[in-house]
């Protein structure tokens, strides 16, 4: 009787198995290594950063979005494409494992049944293997879609890593897969002891060999062959861009575990020598692995609202012109590092040398880039390996604006309102609460034992078409019977603007006040319908000792809607589309809030559009950006209109006083603003809670 089962290194011999083995150790344990101390010497350079926290959480992100593919899968086709690369892959390298176990170790299960259906899954990997690679190349060489592309070849080094790119690899993936089919027919073909078990992929070739009269020497040809390929695709790995297979997930696991769009403070005002980053060796280790890490997918790219509106800012393009800046500065970095470990010991003799190479600021990220950015946070919730932008453009940010008073000319009266009034508008501090005149609100220093503070933000106090929204929220509150306060003139910028244009210290000095005096109060909780307001309290007081608990206006209406305190009642028979502000769908995670308080409103037909609640699209105005001129490319508010506009509705709800700016001024730019309203989701639900009667004399007025 046959046994099903085949002979492993039938017709190789000992001294090639010997060398076989050799060859494959060699390249699959010195890429690894390699990388180490290649990438390892460059990002140490870096200053330190500690990341070694909540260990669990980033044992999960590792499971989970690298060798899970989470984040890879969250984009399609290409998403699909890598799982099944990466399926095959891992199937053929466990497979090839199972063989070793085999033949190497007393284990005996390679035969019968297992062996039958061994055969097919390998098979299956081995097709899936071809298929994946084939449809990657076809992607990068033949259909290119526009994310994929890269600097222009000035900006890189010439190098073998860029002169191959993910070319290489990808066709040595491919003739593995194709040279592993040839090798598994030749061998039945040759071998009649070769059982063929359910590998149909070796049936196939096996006819093909079977009728080209191929023998042992062809067999041995292809084996050869075969491992070269596969200690080529190894070596690959370490000297080209396919290093992601091992530093991607390291950036996953060091990954930021704060919430995103939170920036890092300037901890020591008074001992730092400098501000911000305007060497590539002043980032942390976390920010080289970051330039590493990138996989040049550009998926960074697809929601960018700067790429998207042809400006000057490719999230993508910097991180990799970045990379090649490490790459071309290394050498220098360790004569630096050398020189100074010598004069550390004491030898004065050794002069430090001096970079002569390009600025990174003004040569290699450029000004036009690094001010462009709206810091909507696309670019890190589009990436699969978790790399950090924003933080790393505001730093160069913080270095203009602190060490070299270089800025876009129109921040400067931003900054100087900031500094006298605590608004980015100038207009003074002491009219802060005029827009509440007639309502009956009382400060926390009328009311101190208040169980809310309605924070109002800048917006909410000093433009006109805001104030509406603060009003309809103190409406909200009244009607639900809440004993809540503002500060008045108490109430300062968060520091928001300053903090994002790179002003660290002016931020510093507007949230030490604001927390002097929330603490002072005793505050406890929060609500603001400012999602930059609710960004900053939430996330980023906390680290000068301001702690809590805060509420974005859709979420407290949530809450009173559930506890029914409020029940809208009037209908707003109206096609409505939800604007998701990047703070807080995005950057925060709260996108079912403003929709179950617009969905409560009787007969609102909420219309959803492909770029909402993660995915949204920025307005233009975060970052700074609502202060700044846009020069190039067109306007990003009114590409962000275009996407609203193709659900058709009647009305824009929005849910941050930026995004009612901006989109209240696409509407009129666009012509459009007789057709299509625009409001905040608490006017709505303001209007539903009130008489026809009392909202046509409230707008009247």
């Amino acid at each position: 009787m046959e046994e099903v089962t085949r002979e492993i290194f039938w017709n190789i011999s000992l001294t090639g198995k010997i060398v076989m083995y050799v060859v494959l150790l060699t390249t699959f344990l010195g890429a690894p290594l390699y990388l180490a101390y290649h990438w390892w010497r460059r990002i140490r350079v870096g200053t330190w950063e500690h990341r070694f926290d909540n260990l669990p959480e980033r044992f999960r992100r590792l499971l989970f979005d690298a060798f899970g593919q989470g984040n890879v899968l969250k984009e399609k086709p290409a998403g699909l494409y890598h799982l099944a690369l990466f399926v095959a892959f891992v199937g053929l390298f466990i497979g090839t494992g199972l063989i070793t176990l085999e033949h190497d170790t007393p284990l005996h299960f390679y035969f019968g049944p297992f062996y039958k259906v061994y055969k097919f899954v390998m098979d299956t990997c081995g097709l899936i293997l071809i298929v994946a690679a084939g449809l990657f190349l076809y992607r990068r060489f033949v259909q290119t879609p526009a994310v994929l592309e890269g600097p222009p070849p000035e900006q890189l080094q010439d190098n073998f890593e860029n002169r191959v790119g993910y070319g290489l690899p990808l066709v040595l993936l491919l003739a593995i897969g194709v040279t592993g089919f040839m090798l598994e027919g030749v061998r039945i073909a040759t071998n009649p002891e070769s059982h063929p078990g359910w590998g149909y992929m070796g049936i196939a070739f096996a006819a093909l060999f079977a009728a080209a009269e191929a023998g042992p020497g062809t067999h041995l040809a292809i084996w050869w062959i075969h491992v070269l390929i596969i200690a080529a695709f190894f070596a690959s790995v370490a000297l080209t861009k396919m290093r992601h297979m091992f530093i991607a997930p390291l950036n996953i696991f060091f990954s930021n575990l704060q919430p995103r769009g939170r920036l890092s403070p300037i901890t020591d005002f008074e001992n730092a020598e400098t501000f911000g980053v305007s060497q590539i060796e002043e980032y942390t280790w976390k920010q080289l692995l970051d330039m590493a890490a990138c996989l040049e997918c550009g998926r960074c790219t697809i929601n960018c609202p700067t790429v998207n509106t042809n400006k000057p800012l490719n999230p993508k393009k910097l991180v990799i012109v970045q990379r090649e800046h490490l790459v071309q500065k290394t050498p220098f970095l360790y004569q630096l590092a050398a020189a100074k470990a010598h004069q550390a010991a004491g030898d004065r003799s050794v002069a430090l040398p001096v970079w002569n190479g390009p600025d990174m600021i003004t040569e290699v990220a450029t000004e036009e880039v690094i001010w462009g950015c709206t810091t909507c946070g696309w670019c890190e919730e589009g990436c699969p390996v978790n790399i950090e932008h924003i933080q790393r453009i505001v730093d160069m940010r913080r270095y203009d604006v602190m060490m070299e008073s270089r800025f876009p000319q129109e921040v400067t009266s931003v900054f100087k309102n900031l500094e006298v009034n605590s608004n980015p508008w100038g207009i003074g501090y002491d009219k802060r609460a005029n827009w509440a005149a007639d309502l009956g609100v009382k400060t926390l220093a009328e009311d101190p034992h208040a169980d809310v503070l309605y924070w109002v933000g800048c917006a909410g106090s000093f433009d006109e078409r805001n104030q509406k929204v603060s009003r309809a929220m103190v409406s909200i509150l009244q009607t639900a019977g809440v004993r809540f306060a503002i500060l008045g003139i108490e109430e300062g910028c968060t520091g928001d603007p300053a903090r994002r244009l790179g002003n660290e210290y002016l931020y510093y000095t507007l949230a030490r006040q604001n927390i002097e005096t929330l603490n002072r109060y005793n505050v406890k909780e929060v609500v603001t319908h400012c999602p930059h307001c609710f960004h900053t309290l939430k996330n980023e007081y906390p680290d000068l000792g301001g702690r809590y608990t805060v509420y974005h206006s859709s979420e407290y209406i949530e809450q009173l809607l559930k506890r029914d305190l409020i029940t809208p009642q009037h209908a707003f028979s109206k096609r409505v589309t939800f604007h998701d502000p990047c703070y807080l769908s995005r950057h925060n995670r709260r996108y079912d809030a403003p929709r179950t308080a617009l969905e409560a409103i009787p007969q609102l037909q909420l219309r959803e559009i492909p770029q909402s609640k993660t995915r949204t699209f920025c307005c233009g105005a975060g970052g700074g950006a609502v202060w700044k001129e846009e020069r190039e490319g067109s306007r990003i508010n009114q590409k962000r209109l275009e996407q609203l506009l193709a659900a058709t509705p009647d009305t824009i709800a929005v849910g941050c006083p930026f995004c009612m700016i901006m989109m209240d001024d696409a509407v009129k730019g666009k012509n459009v603003d007789e057709q299509v309203e625009v409001k905040d989701l608490v006017e709505l639900v303001a209007e539903s809670l009130r008489t026809r009667e009392t909202t046509t004399k409230e707008q009247d007025a």
